[in-house]
């Protein structure tokens, strides 16, 4: 490892942009109305300014974590960037709504090719001992990316103007694409890399239990949480709870888990058996989705919100400290394509079919179902095994 500032330099430059892919992903989900007045076009086709996201990545992930493996994830990350600069300025020179898409579409090109990224940078950079603390702080960029997503867009759009909103993420944009070059340097493998022969191929990823359960669980806990989080207004809704009370509930959901974020994934580190950890974080969890839900009233519903994040969301983070250890150097690239894609998988899937539960019974038997399917990811954790370094 060479000395402190580079390392340092490095994962600022890439905190900025995980924090932009957010940014570009979630920007709309507040805007939703203006599109519909503004363009004639429906929520449906609106919403797809997000939904466009997680389709993106669902199919791009795999191959960004391969892309990775082979030329290094600064190549893609910067590959990424670039993209996601080009995706701004088509933004702004969009006049009708399927360009305005077009731009959303390459930006969520760009996403996969960066977050993909996040385990290897860390892995690079930093010794074994501080993996898992670097990647809870690149969790809380993703939340605090998330958070600036929801809150700053309707704000900038009063003031400058919807053109003049998107000029503004144009040109930081733009920026960050030619700082991150230059803050992170090209590094060689490591000699301890280059000394072992990886076994080629996916065999070692198929042949690993561990990635197995993280790939199911990335399905389950992702799918889930965002299912949670985008269904949250409507249940509030019909209890009579207004929209900006809903809003403020998510958005202390994600201040909870950046709190969480910053202290419980060191845990994995003294941790003789990640699992217990895992389970202290989601067993509590899966019982705080009712009491959230179905607070007697709002100011209740913000605590249990804030304690389920802080428990809940801190667990990506471990998650991935986890599948770093047991991918190994030469794989944890084509490893966490695969985790990305599963979750971003479950975050279509499940979203949708919870939906179409509600309308079939009722809000509180389907979210008994996501309960469900989150005592399922607690019993796959029980299949994890203690991972060292391969």
């Amino acid at each position: 490892m060479s000395g402190r500032a580079p390392r340092w330099r490095a994962l600022g430059a890439y905190l900025g942009a995980l924090v932009l892919t957010q940014v570009f992903w979630y920007n709309f989900a507040p805007l939703i109305s203006l599109l519909v007045s503004r363009y004639g076009v429906s929520e449906l086709a609106a919403g797809w300014t997000v939904m466009v996201f997680p389709a993106a990545s669902l199919l791009l992930s795999g191959h960004a974590g391969v892309l990775i493996d082979r030329r290094g994830y600064r190549y893609s990350i910067v590959l990424g960037l670039a993209v996601m600069a080009l995706a701004a300025v088509v933004r702004i020179m969009a006049g009708p709504f399927w360009l305005l898409l077009a731009g959303q579409a390459l930006a969520a090109i760009a996403v996969p090719y960066i977050v993909t990224g996040l385990s290897n940078l860390v892995t690079d950079w930093f010794e074994p001992e501080q993996e898992s603390a670097i990647t809870g702080i690149c969790t809380i960029a993703i939340f605090v990316g998330m958070a600036l997503a929801l809150a700053a867009p309707p704000a900038l759009v009063s003031q400058l103007g919807l053109r003049g909103a998107m000029a503004v993420l144009a040109v930081a944009s733009c920026l960050w694409a030619a700082v991150f070059p230059l803050a992170v340097p090209r590094r060689p493998r490591l000699d301890a890399v280059r000394s072992t022969p990886a076994e080629s191929g996916f065999t070692p990823i198929l042949r690993n239990r561990n990635l197995h359960v993280l790939f199911a669980s990335a399905f389950l806990g992702q799918g889930c949480f965002n299912a949670l989080t985008t269904w949250l207004e409507p249940i509030w809704h019909e209890r009579g709870i207004s929209s900006a009370a809903a809003g403020r509930a998510g958005s202390i959901v994600i201040l909870g888990g950046m709190l969480g974020s910053m202290v419980l994934p060191r845990l994995v580190d003294v941790a003789r058996r990640p699992r217990l950890i895992l389970w202290a974080c989601l067993v509590p969890a899966m019982f705080l989705v009712r009491p959230f839900l179905w607070a007697p009233a709002v100011h209740e519903g913000f605590g249990w919100g804030a304690l389920m994040g802080f428990l809940w969301l801190p667990t990506l983070a471990m998650s991935l400290t986890i599948l770093e250890r047991s991918a190994g150097k030469h794989h944890v690239g084509a490893a966490a394509g695969i985790f990305w894609t599963a979750g971003n998988a479950g975050v279509l899937g499940l979203t949708v079919l919870l939906e179409m539960l509600k309308r079939a019974t009722s809000w509180s038997t389907a979210m008994n179902w996501l309960i469900a399917m989150l005592l399922v990811m607690n019993i796959l954790t029980g299949f994890l095994r203690p991972a060292g370094r391969e």
